[in-house]
């Protein structure tokens, strides 16, 4: 930073043209290198997150359709004992979906306390350069 007064404006905090610049070119150069990073980073994190999130919903729709099928297979079985055909299959059948809902509701709960510290720890809002253009 220069010590000519003519370069310090007014003398309220303010910095020269010339320092402005060199500020300005500084933060561009930090910016493309933490880009560099971000770029080398992001393929490994990505894959990963993208594996883990197909495995969660694999583990999901597995835990609907098993609740589904447990519940028909019990209630077909208990209508072939009590010769009761077809009520007690819909009823198992009813209780075997609420069931694996129960389960669908409870893993997505789960999933959302999880990922919460890490939606806290991220920015709501992309900074943007307003000041760029003074």
């Amino acid at each position: 930073m220069s010590d000519s007064d003519e370069d310090h404006g007014s003398g309220r905090g303010e910095i020269s043209r010339e320092d402005r610049e060199a500020l300005k070119a500084r933060a561009a150069r930090i910016g493309s290198r933490l880009e560099q990073v971000k770029a080398r980073r992001a393929p490994q994190l990505d894959s990963a997150a993208r594996g883990a999130a197909f495995g969660q919903a694999f583990k999901i729709a597995i835990e609907l359709v098993v609740g589904v099928s447990f519940g028909g297979l019990v209630g077909w079985t208990l209508d072939r004992y009590f010769g009761s055909t077809p009520w007690l299959l819909v009823l198992f059948l009813v209780l075997g979906f609420t069931a694996g809902m129960l389960n669908v509701v409870r893993s997505a709960r789960r999933m959302q306390a999880e990922a919460e510290p890490l939606q806290r720890a991220a920015p709501s809002v992309e900074s943007d350069d307003e000041d760029e253009d003074r």
